[in-house]
Parts: structure tokens; sequence; C-alpha cells
């Protein structure tokens, strides 16, 4: 269970206690230190509905499918290009697809860091970047 945000004005029990109260929403809102608009709120979703819950989607609608995962991969591991030269590539076949979810693809499958030797290599817009040791 996610622990109370700091900031937070009102716990689940708080809430589940000015959604059962008979009180009017003024007493309540000096009470808790709240606007009478939370609790008109809190009055409307009801007892039931007072926990919190996660505000993270279910589903991300913009993940990438196993073979664009598979492509960017595949690209990576062929050519060692730095993540925006590697963007550059990708965009021009997948333009749904944007440098953080093609850092997020590569993360995940363990490629998001070039091996010493790939860093020394020019990259495709003519950078030469330089490493010391």
């Amino acid at each position: 269970m996610p622990g109370i945000h700091p900031n937070a004005r009102t716990t689940p029990a708080v809430r589940t206690e000015i959604a059962t109260s008979n009180e009017s929403p003024s007493v309540l809102a000096r009470r808790y230190g709240v606007s009478t608009e939370t609790i008109r709120k809190w009055r409307k979703r009801g007892a039931e509905d007072c926990q919190d819950r996660p505000t993270r989607p279910r589903k991300l609608p913009w993940k990438a499918t196993e073979v664009e995962r598979a492509m960017v991969c595949a690209v990576r591991r062929a050519t060692g290009f730095p993540l925006d030269d590697l963007t550059a590539v990708i965009t021009q076949f997948l333009p749904h697809l944007n440098r953080d979810a093609i850092y997020r693809i590569l993360k995940a499958e363990g490629l998001n860091r070039l091996p010493k030797a790939e860093r020394n290599r020019c990259s495709v817009t003519g950078r030469v970047q330089e490493w010391v040791g």
C-alpha cells in the first residue's frame, strides 16, 4: 500500500468520515482545513470510494510492439550508434517512436550503455566523441 503524501490534506479515514458525516460542509471544511468543494466532492463519491488508488495508467497507449522493439535493438547492435543518432535513424521508419521511447526500449534490453570500444566511433552526424579514460 502506498504511503500518504506529505502534502495530503485528507487521508482515506478522513474522507470516509466526511462522506458519512451529517454535519454541514462549512463545519467539516473548517475542521479538516479543506474547502467546501472538497467536502462536496467526497460526499458525492461516497464512503466506498474514499481509498487511495494508483494514478498510473493501467495500459500505456504508446507501448511499442515486439517487432518494433526487436528492430530498435537490432539497429543498435548492428551500428552501435549513440542514442541521438539512433533516434534519427529509427524515426525515419517508425515516426511514432520518440527519443524517450527508444531509450526505454534500450534500457529494458540492457543496451542503453555503449561498450567502451563503441564509444570512440564517429557518429552518423559526423561528431566524434572523445572519452578521457
